[in-house]
């Protein structure tokens, strides 16, 4: 029997494994660098994933709950193991559009998907043309204290 296959096959998965942990370091450095700049600051650090079959999008949001702006955004949008998080100014701002500030379907997935993670945020349900779910997030308005 050959032996070159199966230590290419096993070469190859060592070195699938090293890629990958050296991409998921990259992506705590970055989370890691967000949360200490804002460090003290109430705001609400979320993150979110758009999975498709052969790409994919990861967002980070930094979000002030009560100006419902959105302060920091990265984004990391790709099929290799050499996609970065890189900033995302168009995600920038009020809370209530970002969704619809993107025109990529896998960054809209993982967007709604951090926006799912806010406290108090629920789903909306409706229907898209397909049946499918519209993955709409509601996320409730602060409420006014009583003078």
């Amino acid at each position: 029997m050959d032996w070159r296959f199966p230590a290419l096959l096993l070469g190859a998965m060592v070195l699938s494994i090293v890629l990958s942990l050296w991409q998921h370091r990259r992506y705590l450095a970055v989370l890691n660098e967000m949360a200490k700049a804002n460090a003290g600051r109430s705001l609400k650090l979320v993150s979110g994933r758009g999975k498709g079959r052969l790409r994919g999008a990861i967002v980070i949001l930094l979000i002030d709950p009560a100006a419902r702006q959105v302060v920091d955004a990265r984004v990391m949008t790709g099929a290799t193991i050499f996609s970065t998080l890189r900033p995302a100014p168009e995600l920038l701002g009020p809370l209530d559009d970002v969704v619809e500030r993107t025109t990529d379907k896998y960054v809209r997935r993982a967007i709604e998907a951090a926006l799912g993670m806010l406290p108090g945020a629920t789903a909306v349900p409706g229907a898209l043309a397909d049946g499918s779910a519209t993955g709409r997030i509601r996320i409730p308005r602060a409420q006014a204290s009583p003078s």
